[in-house]
């Protein structure tokens, strides 16, 4: 009778314990989920179902992606935090609901401590554009303008809090004037609201149909350095301006995945990246050329930039 148990017990304990390790080893045996924390069309839904659809070929899944919108992108990435850490559900990291949001309000996750990064693959091409009919020509222009009609002056951004927000209200309180900013979900709802000339300007995603159809024009970028597709377009920073927000787009997971299984993604989504579908994607699209950072790196980056942020943030409550 104790030899039967002892049978039984191993049974049960060879039954058990590979399971894990095989759930694992053939990871991934379903789709994948990807949410985006914004609406669809804009730059960070744009370039996170492009990775996605390329990375396919690697994953051997398909790779869906879910938006949820709202809270200058912290719902959805709540949603990301809370996600069961199995692999199954990725996210996309993307500035404001990971550098700028939860230094201001509450969020029910923590950036560094409850998500993990899996590679940056590419930067957001943010800006500050008017309808192409606008008196404004140049940036200098419309600040101008705004120090002599208070309250007057509107933009679009993705949400209060957003890092659009902070750099545009850092601006005005650095050039002594003072705009409204009006929040909405995403770029393509601002760029709308530019265009029906409910707002005075988009501080969004660059639009590459409108540029290009010279419906809209871009009086500055959110970058370091010009832009090589649109080099007449000038940066906040070249006229004198701060930005000390970083601006990117990355795939991430909750945090408690498997150390296999994030392995298994950072290398598929790394070959998607390299792959010259992605990078051809992106130029027709007119997205900003990619930006890698792997898994290492970019947590890094993440939590270093997080750190200066928050002091940052900090300086201007003074």
């Amino acid at each position: 009778m104790r030899t039967y148990f002892v049978l039984v017990l191993l049974l049960i304990t060879f039954t058990i314990v590979p399971g894990p390790a095989l759930g694992q080893s053939d990871f991934p045996n379903k789709p994948i989920t990807v949410i985006v924390p914004f609406g669809p069309g804009g730059a960070a839904d744009l370039t996170s179902r492009l990775i996605g659809k390329v990375a396919e070929k690697y994953l051997g899944q398909s790779v869906v992606v879910v938006n949820k919108t709202g809270g200058a992108g912290t719902v959805g990435t709540a949603a990301l935090a809370a996600a069961k850490p199995d692999g199954y559900t990725l996210g996309t990291l993307v500035t404001s609901p990971i550098m700028t949001v939860p230094h201001v309000i509450k969020v029910t996750y923590h950036p560094v401590k409850d998500l993990e990064a899996i590679i940056q693959h590419s930067i957001l091409n943010f800006g500050v554009s008017v309808r192409s009919d606008s008196p404004f020509m140049t940036f200098k222009e419309i600040i101008e303008y705004a120090r002599k009609n208070p309250g007057v002056v509107t933009y679009g951004t993705s949400g209060t809090n957003s890092a659009q927000h902070i750099l545009m209200e850092q601006i005005a309180r650095e050039q002594k004037v003072e705009w409204i900013q009006v929040p909405f979900k995403g770029g393509p709802e601002i760029l709308s609201a530019m265009m029906g000339g409910h707002v005075s300007m988009a501080a969004t995603d660059f639009s590459p149909s409108l540029y290009k159809a010279k419906k809209m024009r871009t009086l500055a970028m959110f970058l370091n350095e010009r832009w090589s597709e649109h080099p007449d377009i000038p940066t906040l920073k070249e006229l004198g301006y701060q930005v000390p927000v970083p601006y990117f787009v990355g795939v991430g997971a909750p945090k408690g995945v498997p150390e296999p299984i994030m392995k298994k993604l950072e290398d598929s989504f790394t070959k998607a990246y390299q792959d010259p579908e992605f990078s051809q994607g992106m130029k027709t699209m007119g997205l900003l050329p990619a930006f890698y950072r792997n898994r290492k790196d970019f947590s890094a980056f993440i939590a270093k930039s997080f750190e200066e942020m928050g002091r940052y943030i900090q300086e201007l409550k003074k």
